[in-house]
């Protein structure tokens, strides 16, 4: 019966406004649709967020299911395409469907410009993205940055602050208990929407991963250190195709040289704003968004800012490394998942439900063996053992999706530890010791 009420006037207000304008904040539910895992249901709404004179937002909603007050995480969705919006823009890109395509519904596009990668993500997929926080009974919030249709990083920013705002009005949003996460660009969007977050709804915490924190310096990066890094005149093409239509977005916004401005868009703007505190996860072999970035900001930034490295032990060569986040990244991805939402879900969970976090149990274990590896050679991974120690709260179960096997989080981090680094704690001992560092 809960289900069909709230279908029932989802449907009724599908086109209309969906709740009491904030301010000048318009709200209007597009469409309105369920998820289905198992034996359960997540309603959802399709909106349309418009501040006065900002082009307008996108946004798919989950509402809390449970009465009163829910936790509610808000995720940041830069290149995912929407064909429900209404608009020309979307139905043009969902007709091409999945695949690379030329960028020409940037207003700088030209002749010569690159290409961009277009992915349709039919609301089922938001669905399945945001699973183990719909799971943990939270609101969900997911903004539509949509980079195929154009604009700039300005606008990029304007559509972050929007679903902020609506969060700050939604009902059944305990606005204590906000979250934010986002990755590469969508981590640029996590990071700057915390920063101009209303006081209503600032987040409690955020994660970021290998973000885009500072736009003078990635354009430096690109035109200054890439060439004394890469030699090899293909490889220096390919970055120039790739970041092309970043760069058309980025001066769209600051300006062509020498008059552009990035001075909103920089580690010094960045944390004299951000009082949010982060995860940001980043790989030293990153060669789209250096690891430089997140260091620079974590120095300036101090304590808002728990940078978790993932580390090479052997040089790089810059010239056979291809255009990625980091092929420890790529390897150790279900840890990067698994301490990401134990973070998050740990901050932001009820203080007497259980959480349950995924994991990958062999990739969980080789990434702390190679923990103790860089710890023994003298490397920073300070991060590791508040992370483990968030894996280790009594509410935290580890579930492997391939093989079902369900483990308290702190006998699993206990035996781990104890097996990789010759210690003999029970797992009360570890929690305290976590709480200084990792075992020496």
């Amino acid at each position: 019966m809960r289900f069909f009420l709230l279908t029932l006037l989802g449907l009724v207000l599908a086109g209309r406004p969906a709740l009491a304008a904030d301010g000048d904040l318009g709200v209007t539910v597009l469409g309105t649709g369920q998820a289905v895992f198992g034996d359960q249901v997540w309603p959802y709404q399709l909106l349309r967020l418009q501040e006065p004179g900002k082009a307008p937002t996108y946004a798919q909603w989950f509402p809390p299911r449970q009465s009163g007050v829910s936790p509610t995480m808000m995720l940041t969705r830069p290149y995912d395409g929407i064909s429900w919006s209404g608009e020309a823009v979307d139905a043009k890109w969902a007709a091409r469907g999945t695949g690379l395509h030329p960028d020409d519904s940037e207003p700088h596009y030209h002749a010569g410009s690159s290409s961009i990668s277009y992915a349709l993500a039919p609301p089922e997929y938001i669905a399945a993205e945001a699973f183990y926080y719909l799971f943990h009974d939270f609101g969900v919030l997911a903004v539509f940055g949509r980079f195929y249709a154009g604009g700039d990083i300005q606008n990029d920013r304007d559509d972050m602050h929007a679903g902020l705002r609506f969060l700050a009005q939604a009902p059944g949003v305990d606005r204590s208990r906000i979250g934010i996460h986002g990755g590469s660009w969508g981590g640029f969007e996590a990071l700057y929407a915390a920063a101009d977050a209303p006081a209503e709804s600032r987040p409690r915490v955020g994660v970021a991963l290998f973000p885009l924190s500072d736009f003078a310096r990635e354009v430096d990066y690109l035109f200054n250190v890439l060439p004394t890094r890469v030699t090899d005149p293909a490889k220096l093409g390919q970055y120039a195709t790739f970041f092309e239509p970043y760069l058309r977005r980025i001066l769209a916004t600051t300006g062509e040289p020498p008059g552009w401005d990035f001075s909103r868009w920089t580690r010094e703007h960045l944390a004299s704003k951000l009082s949010v505190p982060f995860l940001v996860l980043h790989e030293d072999w990153d060669t789209l968004v250096p690891v430089e970035q997140t260091q620079t900001l974590a120095a300036l930034a101090g304590p808002r800012i728990t940078p978790l490295y993932f580390q090479h032990w052997d040089p790089v060569d810059w010239n056979s490394r291809d255009l990625s986040h980091g092929p420890l990244t790529a390897t150790y991805w279900s840890v990067v998942e698994t301490v990401s939402l134990g973070h998050l879900l740990t901050d932001l969970g009820r203080p007497t439900q259980f959480l349950i976090v995924p994991f990958t149990e062999q990739t969980l274990a080789t990434w702390l063996w190679d923990v103790r590896v860089l710890q023994w050679i003298g490397r920073d991974v300070r991060a590791v053992a508040p992370l483990l120690r968030e894996l280790m709260d009594p509410r935290v179960f580890l579930f492997e999706p391939s093989t079902s096997k369900v483990v308290a989080g702190a006998d699993w981090v206990t035996a781990m530890v104890n097996a990789l680094w010759g210690t003999q704690y029970t797992a009360a001992q570890l929690r305290d010791a976590l709480s200084v560092g990792l075992p020496p």
